[in-house]
């Protein structure tokens, strides 16, 4: 079957994840602020102890329950963590300050990626099929939007909304389904081995480990052999492999 449809992760494969730590940072303010109404004071360590903490709990239930946690659900363990009384009001301040701390300190997108995203938009349909961590699909579009390649996309997957993380099929259907689309017609792009590649060979689609991004999460989660059809080191690598599928 022809290739119709492009599917594209968005961490570590369209965007990078640089300025991290000023988010983090911008996270932890945001803490203070509502914790100082209580009255108490956490020395640093505790905070970065308590949003490691955190962390791990959304690991855990992303890669056990092939979901992602929300972004008020991971915010309120951090709480209980810190062991702090309940309030909902404060709750909800820190979950809009961590879900908007990308667009405050935002990543940048992957060299190459917006010049090659409007090369294949001119000949494929393209959708995001990402999964969510503290900021939603809507401020992730946001981002996109910033960067001047929200357009070139007719659909969108992220796990925040469809309630499933991949490999989960569904993460890739929903998307398929928007795009109008069988999964042989339909390439997708990512960094992760389990997720990405996994996903997207289970349901019938080809798939391109993307090795562009050298953070470190990726390099040491990801195996050296991998069962995608090809892979790219650069995103000026990605037009002629897809074309090499006819």
């Amino acid at each position: 079957m022809p290739i119709k449809a492009i599917t594209i992760d968005y961490w570590n494969t369209l965007f990078d994840s640089s300025n991290g730590k000023k988010r983090n940072d911008y996270r932890i303010r945001a803490l203070i602020q509502q914790v100082d109404k209580f009255g108490l004071v956490f020395k640093r360590h505790q905070l970065d102890e308590a949003m490691k903490a955190s962390w791990e709990y959304f690991n855990s239930i992303w890669i056990n329950e092939s979901r992602t946690p929300s972004t008020a659900e991971t915010v309120g363990f951090f709480w209980r963590y810190l062991k702090l009384p309940e309030d909902a009001a404060s709750l909800k301040i820190i979950a809009d300050a961590f879900a908007d701390s990308i667009l405050a300190y935002p990543p940048r997108l992957m060299a190459g990626a917006k010049d090659a995203v409007a090369k294949l938009s001119a000949e494929y349909k393209l959708a995001i099929i990402s999964d969510t961590g503290f900021s939603p699909g809507t401020i992730l579009r946001g981002l996109m939007r910033d960067n001047g390649i929200e357009d070139y996309f007719t659909a969108f997957s992220f796990s925040d909304e469809t309630g499933v993380a991949k490999p989960d099929p569904l993460a890739f259907t929903n998307a398929l389904q928007q795009l109008h689309c069988f999964s042989g017609e339909a390439v997708h792009i990512g960094d992760i081995e389990f997720t990405d590649i996994m996903g997207a060979k289970k349901i019938g689609m080809k798939a391109i480990r993307f090795k562009g991004d050298l953070t470190p999460f990726t390099i040491n989660e990801n195996p050296v052999e991998t069962i995608a059809d090809a892979e790219a080191e650069h995103w000026s690598d990605i037009y002629k492999i897809i074309r090499s599928f006819r």
